[in-house]
C-alpha cells in the first residue's frame, strides 16, 4: 500500500495547483517621448485645419446665399420660361452684388459695360468659361430693353444661369 500512497502523492491534486501568473498589461502610453511630440504635433496640426476650414466658410457665406438666390431665380424661370427677361436682368446684379461682398466697394461698385466685363474675366479664377460667356450679358445689359431680352433663347438664358454660378463658385478674391 505504501506504493499505492505514494503513486497518488506524485499525482498533484488541485489543491496542490498554483495560479497562472500572468504578466502586467502593456501600457498604451507611448515609451519615448517623440511620439509624445509628434502626437502633440498632429494635435495642432489638426486643430490649425479646423480653424482655417472653419473660416474659409465663415468667408464664403456670400458665395452661399448668391448660389441659393441663384436657385430660387432658376427654378421660377423654369417654372414659368416668360420670366426670362427678369432673370437675365437680375443676374449681372446678383453677380455685381456677389463681387461687392468679395472686393472692396471702391473697386466694384462704379464699374459698367466693358470695364465690368473686363473685371469677371480678371478675377474669373478657374471660372474663366464661365466669365466668358457672362461677360456680354453684363456689358450690354444696360442697353437691351424687355423685349430685346425676351427674344434671347431658353438655351442661351440657361448657359447665362451656368456662366453665372460658374463666377460665383470659382471667382478669386483678394
Amino acid at each position: 500500500m505504501s506504493e499505492a500512497a505514494n503513486a497518488s502523492d506524485a499525482i498533484p491534486s488541485l489543491s496542490q495547483l498554483a495560479d497562472v501568473v500572468l504578466p502586467p498589461p502593456v501600457s498604451w502610453r507611448p515609451q519615448t517621448v517623440g511620439w509624445e511630440v509628434l502626437g502633440v504635433l498632429l494635435a495642432v496640426l489638426a486643430l490649425w485645419l479646423a480653424w482655417r476650414g472653419a473660416r474659409r466658410w465663415w468667408r464664403n457665406r456670400y458665395r452661399r446665399e448668391a448660389l441659393a438666390e441663384l436657385r430660387r431665380l432658376e427654378s421660377s424661370w423654369q417654372a414659368d420660361p416668360a420670366t426670362g427677361p427678369q432673370l437675365l436682368e437680375a443676374l449681372p446684379a446678383l453677380v455685381k452684388r456677389c463681387a461687392l461682398a468679395a472686393w472692396p466697394r471702391e473697386l466694384v461698385a462704379s464699374q459698367s459695360g466693358a470695364e465690368w466685363a473686363q473685371f469677371l474675366l480678371a478675377n474669373a479664377g478657374h471660372a474663366t468659361h464661365g466669365a466668358q460667356a457672362l461677360a456680354p450679358l453684363v456689358r450690354e445689359i444696360q442697353y437691351h430693353d424687355p423685349q430685346a431680352l425676351a427674344r434671347v433663347s431658353p438655351n442661351d438664358v440657361r448657359v447665362l444661369i451656368d456662366a453665372s454660378r460658374q463666377w460665383i463658385q470659382g471667382h478669386v478674391s483678394t
